[in-house]
């Protein structure tokens, strides 16, 4: 029996029936069908709602939402901003809440809705799902807003009936059109009408997931379309949730946009971690319990050392700790065994752990324009950590700017942040390493290395200085690939076979060696200084891991051994070729040449204090000059591990003569040193001067000083400030000691036979606080040697003349030198040292003398 007032269907329409078996089927127009009460423009409005989009819908199972006291302060800092309460704020009425794939921004978004409703805050929400097709577009948008107002605000309800009648097809209207007229125009009449101040007015409208919107298009029209609201009206705050996917980037950048925007990036949130703690530790006390098997689990379970690699593997990033916890809480199995699955402690169980976790990780590779491209870089930061874009377009061998193109559309899962690329998921590498997890998108991660390394000597060979410069600007080249493979071949247990490649052998073969170093060995001193910080940290550190790596896997095969020598040959050729071109009479060049490359061959007996001296360190005030740098720094310091066989190199190239020329230019370089008085006065002179001795017969008559003056107490008695720096330590110590003292190793400790000291008379001393005084008006700390004082490098060479001098051959400079007999007047604090270094000159003449004699 029908109802009173209840409408009844149109009459039947036969050509929209069926007949059969006396059954009659009648299918009604709901247009126009109208429930009890209803007007038609409600009716029209609810025909139009995604009821699965409401934060409280009944059709999504379990919502997800935060686990109590997890993610206060942002969902605190979100109900600040919608009160209005938070005045830096106060005039952003649009906030975007953006983080990476699983990092709880629905959760966030829900939990917020559920305070904001309580507290009589909320408009509405509309929570976009990518998998739901009544949800994943924004046609019902509008509609699902409109409803939840008219809840909310009931004088709402008549006025945008009202409205949809007056245009029964306003659902099928622009975005634009739809917010104007079913929010803004009867939101904005209703709140007009209200008693001012009377109570608290519902502001916040939620929008999540906007990035699952089926079309981009419509996405960046709906972002355009809530700015317009925010300028139309101050009654509506946005908060809009999504991923930071590069076209939602590029929407929120525009400058219209930024002056109505607040951010907040959730993967930024320190607190993340330990909310991520707080719920592993609240759902596995959940399992102890409750489940079925808790009487099975051991104590105690799970371990802290599980429970913190679980952390770390989550990144921050709710999603993996959530399918952990799912995964474990099976009531079919044991809950330490599904754990122990995850770990790989015992074999999986037929349902793989990350089963969800991998959908999402394909569904956003997937995305890419160039998969295999995406996956050859996803492979830098899945095996070093975060690595510099120039990096991997070098490697690569891609153009400039490319790779941040190429992974516009991975933003959710990876970051870049300062040029560098890494994973927001550290479970993204696991990932890509299984192929029962990745399948075609599988890497395998044990190989790539060696493409990267192929890769890095390729650029290295193709590129010159300049392009290098150029390509990398201020950045630093990563020696990510070669610093992974040099530390697996160091373990014994490892095949070196395993490290090599044709690829590797290829480029190697194409590596230019002596066209590398000889750019660097032959620039003015203009061009190193304006190139040596590139060098250094770029050129250097490449060449010392290429050469090492090829130290490795010389003895794998016949090509890798020769690949290793040629390439050690090709820098002795360089170097000994430049050395002749551009530096033939230069000493200084020759004794950096002799000492690093000739004079450590065993054959030579040189003592160890001698072989280990650090110029490049601890006698650093000895001016090296442009070939002296790039040796030492590209050569003797980078190839060390490589020095003996390129002395063995050198020797094989050099003929006796060659070589007792090289010999001698470096001790004229030496003596020249030794015997030049005016190097020794800005240290000694103010020494003389307070050991009351006569300078001038000293510098005139230095190898006879004991004779000619009375022996008062040695000057090297006398005491002055030493300023050393400790071992293992960074601070300078300075200590009021004897000159002889400090210079011996009564401070130095006998591997630091030559380290850098600085000697500091009283005298000196008393002049430097004197004019501190005088210029500040307060003394200040020491600071000893305006001039740079050569203390060490001194005795250095003066304990290595001996070495040098029986190697040289006849070098007339050398000659006229060793016959004036004129060491300078700090040789007096060596005695010993000046007594052997004199009589290494006198055998030298002696057997000069011989030969000359010979040849007449």
């Amino acid at each position: 029996m029908t109802q009173p007032n209840t409408p009844v269907p149109p009459l039947i329409n036969l050509s929209h029936s069926i007949v059969a078996g006396g059954t009659f089927i009648q299918h009604i127009n709901q247009h126009h069908y109208t429930r009890s009460g209803e007007r038609p423009g409600y009716a029209r409005l609810l025909e139009n709602v995604a009821t699965a989009a409401l934060h409280d819908s009944v059709h999504v199972v379990d919502p997800p939402k935060c686990y109590p006291n997890t993610r206060v302060a942002i969902i605190q800092n979100a109900i600040d901003w919608t009160l209005g309460t938070n005045k830096e704020l106060s005039g952003k009425p649009i906030l975007w809440m953006k983080g990476g794939a699983g990092a709880g921004k629905s959760a966030i978004a829900r939990s917020v809705a559920e305070r904001c409703s309580d507290e009589g805050l909320l408009l509405g929400t509309f929570f976009f799902g990518a998998a739901d097709p009544t949800r994943n577009h924004v046609k019902s948008l509008v509609a699902t807003l409109s409803y939840q107002i008219s809840i909310i605000l009931p004088e709402f309800r008549d006025m945008v009936t009202g409205f949809i009648e007056d245009d029964m097809l306003i659902f099928d209207r622009s975005i634009r059109t739809q917010f104007s007229t079913l929010v803004i125009r009867p939101l904005s009449m209703v709140l007009a009408n209200r008693p001012a101040a009377s109570t608290i007015t519902p502001q916040l409208i939620i929008i999540d997931g906007l990035d699952e919107c089926s079309s981009i298009e419509s996405q960046r029209d709906l972002l355009f379309t809530l700015q317009e609201v925010t300028n139309t009206t101050t009654h509506i705050r946005f908060l809009i949730c999504s991923r930071p996917e590069s076209h939602l980037n590029s929407a929120f950048s525009l400058p219209h946009m930024v002056t109505t925007l607040h951010n907040i990036f959730l993967d930024d949130d320190y607190t993340a971690t330990e909310d991520i703690r707080v719920y592993l530790g609240g759902k596995f006390e959940q399992i102890k319990e409750g489940h079925v098997f808790k009487h099975t689990l051991p104590d105690p379970w799970p371990t802290p050392e599980m429970v913190d690699t679980l952390v770390d593997k989550s990144s921050g990033q709710f999603i993996y700790a959530a399918t952990v916890v799912k995964y474990v809480d099976s009531p079919r199995h044991r809950p330490d065994q599904r754990l122990n699955a995850i770990f790989k402690l015992r074999p999986p169980f037929k349902d793989l752990p990350f089963t969800e976790l991998d959908a999402l990780y394909r569904l956003i590779i997937s995305k890419a324009e160039d998969v295999s491209t995406v996956l050859d870089i996803l492979a830098f930061p899945a095996l070093y950590g975060r690595y510099p874009l120039r990096d991997i377009e070098a490697i690569l061998q891609l153009e400039q700017g490319s790779v941040e193109i190429l992974l516009a559309d991975l933003y959710t899962i990876i970051t870049i942040i300062d040029g560098h690329v890494g994973f927001l998921h550290k479970s993204l590498t696991d990932f890509l390493a299984e192929p029962q997890r990745a399948g075609d998108l599988y890497q395998d991660l044990s190989k790539a290395p060696l493409s990267h390394i192929a890769g890095q000597i390729s650029f290295f060979s193709t590129h010159s200085v300049s392009q290098r410069k150029n390509h990398f600007s201020n950045s630093w080249f990563r020696m990510g690939p070669f610093k992974q493979v040099l530390q697996e071949l160091e373990n014994s247990d490892n095949m070196k076979a395993d490290y090599v490649s044709s690829a590797i052998l290829q480029a190697s073969r194409q590596f230019a060696t002596f066209e590398f170093f000889r750019p660097f060995l032959t620039c003015d001193h203009t061009e190193l200084q304006n190139q040596t910080s590139f060098m250094r940290r770029h050129d250097k550190h490449f060449i010392q891991s290429y050469f090492r790596y090829l130290r490795f896997i010389k003895d794998v095969s016949e090509a890798t051994r020769l690949v290793y020598w040629e390439q050690m040959r090709q820098y002795c050729e360089c170097v000994l070729a430049v050395l002749d071109d551009n530096w033939s009479s230069n000493w200084n060049a020759h004794f950096i040449y002799m000492y690093y490359h000739l004079l450590h061959d065993p054959r030579y007996h040189l003592p160890s204090k001698l072989l280990f001296a650090k110029i490049y360190e601890d006698l650093g005030d000895m001016h090296l000059g442009t070939f002296g740098d790039t040796v030492l720094y590209h050569g003797a310091v980078t190839l060390h591990p490589c020095s003996n066989d390129i002395t063995k190199i050198f020797h094989d190239l050099l003929g006796d003569i060659k070589k007792e020329a090289i010999f001698a230019m470096s001790a004229s370089f030496c003596l020249s040193f030794l015997c030049e008085e005016w190097r020794a006065s800005q240290d000694a002179g103010h020494t003389y001067r307070i050991a009351g001795h006569n300078q001038r017969k000293k510098r005139e008559h230095p190898w006879h000083w004991r004779q000619m003056v009375p022996r008062p107490p040695s000057v090297g008695n006398r005491l002055a400030l030493i300023t050393f720096q400790e071992l293992w330590s960074s601070n300078n110590i300075c200590k009021l000691t004897s000159i002889r003292k400090a210079l011996r190793s009564g401070i130095l400790g006998p591997w630091d036979r030559y380290k850098s000291i600085q000697v500091t008379t009283i005298h000196e001393y008393l002049q430097v606080q004197n004019l501190q005084v005088r210029n500040t008006g307060q003394a200040t700390s020491i600071k000893p040697g305006e001039q740079p004082q050569q203390w060490m490098l001194y005795m250095f060479l003066l304990d290595l003349l001996p070495y040098i001098l029986p190697l040289s051959g006849r070098y007339e400079p050398l000659v006229t030198m060793c016959r004036k007999k004129c060491f300078s007047s700090r040789s007096q604090f060596w005695p010993k040292k000046s007594r052997r270094a004199r009589k290494a000159i006198t055998r030298y003449l002696r057997r000069m003398d011989l030969q000359e004699g010979g040849d007449l």
